[in-house]
């Protein structure tokens, strides 16, 4: 785990010095805001949707809601049910220049640094009727990419790595993100998000 820290953390370093020139559409900035889906959450026993916009600077903000119980764990003996939330500013790194004088490329296209707090709440039942309530919270820096495609619709990847803490050592995945226990409070997160843009 320590070596998969190491490697991340330069490999954000790294990826934070790379930009990506593009040719800057006229009409590229109008459409500031995007509401997300994460695409891959229901096969993780959860939907989460999301909500960026962009405030100035090359700065946005983005939240995320996930209802858990709302998608599909394969075979796994037990049923939570509950909510999470994410939220956090979102950094632009080096903003990509079409020609001298532009702003650059869409405002909401390119790598990102985002700091991020997430609070998970859910009911875990066993199916031998047993139950018990999990409260859990992590502080994430993600790293990620956003593309748009033809003005409507964006991709965004991110990974993120940060400290969580919950009331239950047993658990590990706490559909936000993973964590260790609470004496090695370790935790992870990624994603995978299509969006619609919105002015």
């Amino acid at each position: 785990m320590k070596n998969f820290s190491i490697f991340f953390l330069f490999s954000l370093l790294s990826f934070s010095v790379l930009g990506q020139a593009v040719t800057l559409e006229p009409d590229s900035l109008t459409k500031k805001s995007v509401i997300k889906i994460e695409f891959f959450s229901p096969l993780t026993g959860n939907t989460t949707f999301g909500y960026e916009r962009y405030l100035k600077n090359f700065t946005s903000i983005e939240a995320k809601i996930g209802i858990i119980g709302l998608g599909k764990k394969i075979d796994e003996p037990y049923r939570d049910n509950g909510v999470f939330v994410k939220v956090g500013p979102k950094f632009k790194l080096k903003p990509a220049y079409a020609t001298e004088g532009t702003f650059g490329t869409h405002l909401l296209r390119g790598s990102y640094i985002r700091p991020e707090l997430a609070l998970s709440i859910f009911g875990h039942e066993e199916f031998d009727r047993s139950s018990k309530s999990i409260t859990a919270a992590a502080l994430l820096i993600n790293y990620g990419k956003q593309v748009v495609l033809g003005k409507i619709m964006s991709l965004d990847w991110h990974v993120g790595l940060g400290y969580g803490f919950s009331n239950d050592d047993d658990q590990g995945y706490f559909y936000g993100f993973s964590a260790g226990d609470n004496d090695f409070p370790m935790a992870f997160s990624a994603g995978f998000t299509l969006g619609v843009l919105l002015k």
